[in-house]
């Protein structure tokens, strides 16, 4: 756009239309750098120059742009000669003088940016050895730093949209570099020079703050909406992750969400339980056996009610539940019996009790067996050992999972 033009900066009038304070940049923005507004002309833009700008976290926004165009709040500086009539309706942006030529069709395929040479920005310092960044050559979809990279970097989806408002459609890209064990994704939008160069406009969101991962992109008027996760990657229990979608636009210098929530709750998936128990004495009964009970205590710190807790107790050989609890089962294990049940949901701050009467023959227990129990406790577990990363359970707070397990003797009294 030329640089007499008088339209305004669509960052002021974000700012002026949600009567919020100026625009935070969230932690791993300031990597991103300057990118010019480029219509009807055919520089083409060099590397390194994207931007971007993302409001800060907060409980919601004041409010989301639904038009095609911002409303213009009223100028500090009156304007004398192009004054607006009192009460009258805010016009659209319009450039200062009418394009000779109509803007480049920024709408790019799939399959046409999976095998260009695209501008990307680096990537988050843990990955910048594994991922390629700068100007980097796609072919059939995917880039690698080297051939003999884990990780690879793919195009997963592309959509169109006018995202600078000049009546052509530019392109939005979900990307993603990924291994077997890390990797993240991010939301890049590309557009054309008027000799039809590909070029990028700018990062439109990254894994930044609590964006865990991205599942999907789409077009939406001038904006690009993008469903986002709180929890990524293997291991992560089907139904866990929470998702949002989170739209973002272009403001004229980088790209800020201008739609949906901006921060995920408290995941309704994590809570803290933890299990107690103590020695159990065995008393004998005059034969080969004796008998004792082993009690458990499970205790819900919070912060979320647990519907389904999932109690494992292994007992060594010799010794057998007499009583199987409601919701038990029991199996065979190389060195005895392991109990698995499953528990009535638990209230935060309440403690449920598990009594387990035991009996054991005398002659096991002095023949130097490891006379041990062990329990553990957790949320979420379906049940499932096949491996196909369904049967794990729902993760425990940061630094609370030292206390979801326990171990005690079995003592043959005298």
């Amino acid at each position: 756009m030329p640089e007499h033009d008088n339209t305004p900066d669509l960052d002021d009038i974000f700012t002026a239309y949600t009567s919020g304070g100026p625009l935070a940049v969230p932690s791993g923005a300031a990597a991103a750098q300057h990118v010019a507004r480029r219509r009807r002309t055919t520089r083409l833009v060099a590397a390194g120059v994207l931007a971007v700008a993302v409001l800060a976290a907060a409980p919601a926004l004041a409010s989301t742009w639904t038009d095609q165009d911002p409303p213009i709040p009223p100028a500090e500086t009156p304007t004398p000669t192009s004054p607006a009539p009192s009460g009258a309706p805010s016009a659209s942006p319009t450039p200062s003088a009418s394009p000779s030529t109509p803007p480049p069709d920024g709408q790019i395929g799939k399959t046409e940016l999976g095998n260009a040479a695209l501008e990307l920005p680096a990537w988050p310092e843990y990955l910048k050895k594994h991922c390629p960044a700068g100007r980097v050559q796609f072919s059939d979809g995917g880039a690698q730093l080297a051939p003999n990279s884990e990780l690879q970097v793919k195009i997963d989806d592309v959509v169109h949209a006018d995202l600078d408002r000049d009546g052509a459609k530019e392109t939005a890209a979900l990307i993603g570099c990924h291994g077997i064990e890390m990797g993240e994704a991010r939301v890049l939008a590309f557009d054309r020079t008027a000799t039809g160069v590909i070029e990028t406009l700018g990062l439109v969101t990254g894994q930044t703050g609590d964006i865990a991962g991205m599942r999907g992109i789409r077009a939406k008027g001038t904006v690009v909406e993008v469903e986002v996760v709180d929890a990524a990657g293997d291991g992560i229990v089907d139904g866990f992750a929470q998702s949002q979608w989170r739209a973002y636009s272009w403001s004229g210098k980088g790209f800020v969400q201008s739609g949906g929530p901006t921060a995920f709750p408290l995941n309704p998936r994590v809570t803290d339980l933890s299990i107690s128990g103590d020695d159990v004495r065995l008393v004998g009964d005059g034969a080969d056996t004796a008998s004792g009970m082993l009690r458990l205590t499970v205790s819900n710190q919070g912060p979320q009610r647990a519907t389904d807790p999932y109690l494992t107790v292994s007992l060594p050989a010799g010794v057998t539940v007499t009583d199987v609890p409601a919701k038990c089962t029991a199996s065979d294990t190389r060195n005895g019996t392991r109990h698995q049940c499953w528990l009535p949901a638990l209230a935060v701050g309440d403690n449920s009790l598990i009594e387990l009467p035991l009996s054991a023959t005398q002659s096991s227990l002095e023949a130097g067996q490891p006379n041990e129990w062990n329990a553990s406790i957790v949320w979420g577990y379906t049940g499932t050992e096949s491996g196909d990363w369904r049967g794990w359970p729902y993760p425990e707070p940061d630094g609370a999972k030292d206390d979801n397990s326990a171990t005690g003797r079995l003592v043959l009294a005298p």
